[in-house]
């Protein structure tokens, strides 16, 4: 299950980062609504959708992005400060101009970049311990029960 939790975590930065990069292309090139860049793009992960069908149900962008964030990145593998760098994300996504929303996706991508090495090398390091752990207790388990 630890080892599943890492992978999971993984996917969804990598899922994020590719949604920060369709934000930006969607923004640079046809200026549309953030809750259309959502609704467009986030069909990959659990908790854009939750926040794009919010932002069809009538809430303001903020507060469908929290509930997003709230109900949408449970057991998903995100940690606290994963989920802490998205909320931040969610709160400054369409506050500013054109530029400033490039910048603001340039900044994110970065940091979230950075958490996707340490995903990466969590999983890649601590995906096998917790593999072997897992495989060896139920050797032991079957062999007491023998």
């Amino acid at each position: 299950m630890e080892s599943h939790k890492l992978a999971q975590r993984v996917e969804q930065l990598e899922g994020f980062l590719r949604f920060l990069t369709a934000a930006q292309t969607e923004i640079r090139y046809s200026a549309v609504d953030v809750a259309q860049i959502v609704q467009r793009h986030g069909s990959g992960l659990g908790f854009l959708r939750k926040c794009a069908q919010c932002c069809r149900d009538g809430w303001d962008f903020q507060s469908a992005w929290e509930e997003g964030l709230r109900s949408g990145a449970k057991g998903t593998g995100l940690t606290e400060k994963d989920i802490s760098v998205l909320r931040r994300f969610g709160a400054g996504f369409g506050a500013s101009d054109l530029e400033g929303q490039l910048s603001h996706c340039d900044l994110y991508a970065q940091l979230v970049n950075n958490s996707l090495e340490s995903a990466r090398e969590d999983k890649n390091r601590k995906g096998k311990l917790y593999f072997m752990l897992g495989s060896f207790s139920g050797v032991t388990v079957a062999l007491l029960l023998c």
